[in-house]
């Protein structure tokens, strides 16, 4: 479930930086100016059981500061949705909704703040539950966050959010077992 979790959130922010200096506070600041909005995404899953990496695709809206969706619409439906301390999931082919609480979850919660923290632009909620460091410039830059919570280390070996200027573009996730997932945002969101 953390795969799925982990590959589904992600949202491009807008705006341009490129007068400002490059450094992590700055690119926070930058995130944090984006509004709400909805993108689409493709996910390519490669996981060790699997002969051939799996290919997902849908649309993922994000509405600071707590609100994240992912609805996948292929290969098959189904949708994420953190709101505030709520996690959703839901499988219509299969008529199954599922209701979580976060604070019962930590591994999910320190995923779901990795991906709200850096859309909205808040260094203090990433550095909660990792260790954050940037790389690049820009036009091409890389937040890699490496988990401090015991629960997630032992899941997540590292989480790439990568990006140009305030939008994010990229998000990449290693498991400790070498299972893979990487999600890109397709230029057009909806």
């Amino acid at each position: 479930m953390l795969a799925c979790l982990a590959a589904g959130w992600i949202f491009a922010a807008q705006g341009q930086a490129d007068a400002l200096p490059f450094d992590l506070s700055k690119l926070m600041a930058q995130l944090a100016k984006n509004g709400a909005g909805t993108v689409r995404f493709r996910e390519v899953k490669s996981m060790a059981v699997l002969k051939q990496p799996i290919e997902l695709s849908g649309t993922l809206t994000f509405a600071a500061p707590a609100r994240l969706e992912r609805h996948t619409l292929a290969p098959h439906e189904e949708r994420f949705v953190i709101d505030g301390e709520t996690l959703v999931i839901e499988r219509p082919a299969k008529g199954e909704r599922l209701h979580l609480r976060l604070s019962d979850y930590p591994a999910v919660r320190a995923f779901a703040e990795s991906i709200r923290g850096t859309l909205a632009g808040d260094l203090v909620a990433l550095r909660q539950y990792y260790r954050v460091e940037l790389d690049g410039t820009w036009s091409d830059w890389r937040l890699i966050l490496l988990p401090s919570d015991a629960q997630m280390a032992e899941l997540v070996q590292r989480i790439l959010i990568g990006g140009n200027d305030g939008q994010v573009r990229r998000i990449e996730i290693l498991e400790t077992g070498g299972d893979r997932s990487v999600m890109t945002i397709v230029k057009g969101g909806t």
